[in-house]
């Protein structure tokens, strides 16, 4: 094996064993020393500077496998779809997802200006996506597509922050199960409102 595949596959492995730890733990707790699989601490250091360095990487990779996941054609202007992709995604990948999810909620703010970076083709998709699902459907006077946008985002960055503080007592699982749940119902809130017979009833 050439030098240069087995310093891939190495990294590979590292940034597989980052993402355990960090999806398991958060960026606070998580510890080089914790990151484990016939790994020495030596090596890791020799290719990553860093756990800074590390975290960064592998955040970048679970953004990345994300953002392809919800790239699919199938979800395109059909928020259930959209939602069942990013379900099974999360359900996939807990450890990738819970990396995503403190990300977008509590990131490290000493990281904040690279994490905006990094998610930047995610949050161009998901503008996308809301943009196609609103596409066709009449809006209400004074409300145009990028303000409902711009207001779902909003509404998401909130929600994210309040799952990810309520998981204090529960398990990386139970908050992801928790958040993808009742994500599609916010979104079905801002799109369709809760109240009924008020002249703005779209049933």
């Amino acid at each position: 094996m050439k030098q240069e595949e087995k310093t891939r596959l190495t990294r590979e492995k590292i940034i597989a064993a980052g993402i355990r730890e960090f999806g398991s733990k958060g960026y606070k707790q998580a510890s080089i020393n914790n990151i484990s699989g016939g790994i020495s601490k030596g090596l890791i250091y020799h290719n990553f500077h860093s756990k800074d360095e590390l975290y960064i990487e592998c955040l970048r990779l679970c953004f990345e496998k994300m953002t392809e996941r919800l790239s699919t054609e199938e979800s395109v202007g059909d928020h259930n779809a959209y939602f069942k992709a990013r379900a099974e995604f999360f359900a996939e990948k807990k450890n990738e997802a819970a990396m995503i999810l403190e990300a977008l909620a509590d990131p490290p703010p000493k990281h904040r200006e690279k994490i905006c970076e990094i998610r930047r083709t995610y949050d161009e998709l998901n503008t996308k996506r809301i943009k196609a699902i609103l596409d066709g459907r009449e809006l209400r006077t004074g409300v145009d597509t990028d303000s409902a946008v711009s207001y779902f985002a909003l509404l998401q960055d909130m929600y994210n922050l309040y799952c990810c503080r309520r998981s204090d007592d529960q398990s990386p699982e139970d908050m992801i199960l928790f958040h993808e749940k009742n994500l599609p119902k916010l979104f079905e809130y801002m799109l369709f409102g809760i109240l009924k017979g008020d002249g703005h009833d779209n049933t």
